[in-house]
């Protein structure tokens, strides 16, 4: 027998007008009860009818995940498919589904037409996407962008991990082990996320600009870059490395110019890849939450759609996990 509304009344403890308050989103509801109702939900596999619900509350039962293909590489690694699962998930117990669409047009024609057309309820935005003209279109949609923006910082609803904050911490970590020179290694500068990540890591080294070496991404180029820097009289002994393919590199430019990892040089880099712990030797991570990055995106959008609260700012702070990659003998 099919689960109805009024079992899911039942298991919840609340009338069955509740449970349609909260599925319909036409009634301020406490948190306290929406979490009961969703677990309910959840639990008997319960699944509304999401043509009855759009006719009843005017929504779509839908959110949209914007994504710029332009740039391949920002939304088909691991990290952006961590995002992607938590946003599913928290789209899931509210009973909504997640449509992907292509950003990338110059005018922004696909986030319109997908707000125009009530499509979703809700978008979660690139932040490649945000500029005035746009802005001045979405007006009060509700939406959240995914990343920092770099223009209209404060004046747009975001989250996003501390990337500066990041490299402040890998830098500090890496000058408590002794290290002296240290470098940060690959990236494209065009990026948001990585000019913040330098930034931090110039701010903490508070001596000038540093030791800069810009790849294109690839294991390759990482490798050649290192090579050639660590050939020289007055190499770096220790890099803050941008992602783990940027690690990956420099390892192997390390092993082939029989250079101990960490006694010859110190390796941190970006974002707890999951083989970053078995590589030789173990990296060292900055770890950027990405999983916690989606679902905290999401969870601030639903309260948007819910109760059109305004734009929020959130920052989630960054952490390291120390590894032997970065730990000299005799410290702490």
């Amino acid at each position: 027998m099919a689960v109805t509304i009024h079992d899911v009344a039942r298991l919840a403890g609340v009338n069955s007008s509740t449970v349609s308050r909260v599925i319909n989103g036409k009634a301020t509801i406490s948190p306290d009860t929406k979490e009961r109702v969703y677990a309910a939900m959840k639990e008997l596999d319960y699944h509304p009818n999401s043509v009855a619900r759009s006719l009843a509350s005017g929504l779509s039962g839908a959110i949209g995940v914007v994504v710029d293909a332009r740039d391949a590489d920002a939304f088909s690694n691991v990290f952006f498919s961590r995002s992607l699962f938590a946003i599913e998930k928290v789209a899931q117990s509210r009973g909504y589904q997640v449509l992907i669409a292509n950003g990338a047009q110059s005018r922004g024609s696909t986030i319109e037409n997908l707000m125009k057309e009530r499509k979703v309820d809700g978008l979660i935005l690139p932040p490649t996407t945000v500029r005035p003209s746009l802005m001045e279109a979405v007006g009060d949609f509700p939406y959240v962008v995914l990343g920092t923006p770099d223009t209209l910082r404060s004046d747009t609803c975001w989250v996003d991990n501390n990337n500066e904050q990041g490299s402040e911490i890998a830098v500090r970590h890496l000058q408590a082990m002794g290290y002296q020179s240290i470098a940060y290694l690959g990236g494209y500068q065009k990026r948001g996320f990585t000019r913040r990540r330098v930034r931090g890591y110039q701010k903490q080294l508070g001596n000038g600009e540093g030791i800069v070496l810009t790849t294109d991404g690839t294991v390759e180029n990482a490798h050649a870059a290192t090579l050639a820097v660590l050939r020289q009289q007055m190499r770096p002994d220790a890099f803050v490395c941008n992602d783990n393919l940027a690690a990956f590199g420099l390892l192997k430019a390390c092993r082939e110019l029989g250079l101990s990892v960490p006694g010859d040089v110190g390796v941190v880099a970006f974002d707890n890849y999951p083989l970053a712990e078995y590589t030789d030797p173990p990296l060292s991570i900055v770890d950027i939450d990405t999983s916690l990055l989606g679902e905290q995106a999401a969870q601030l959008l639903f309260q948007r759609i819910d109760t059109h609260s305004g734009n929020q700012q959130i920052m989630l702070s960054a952490g390291l996990i120390p590894r032997l990659s970065s730990e000299r003998k005799g410290k702490p």
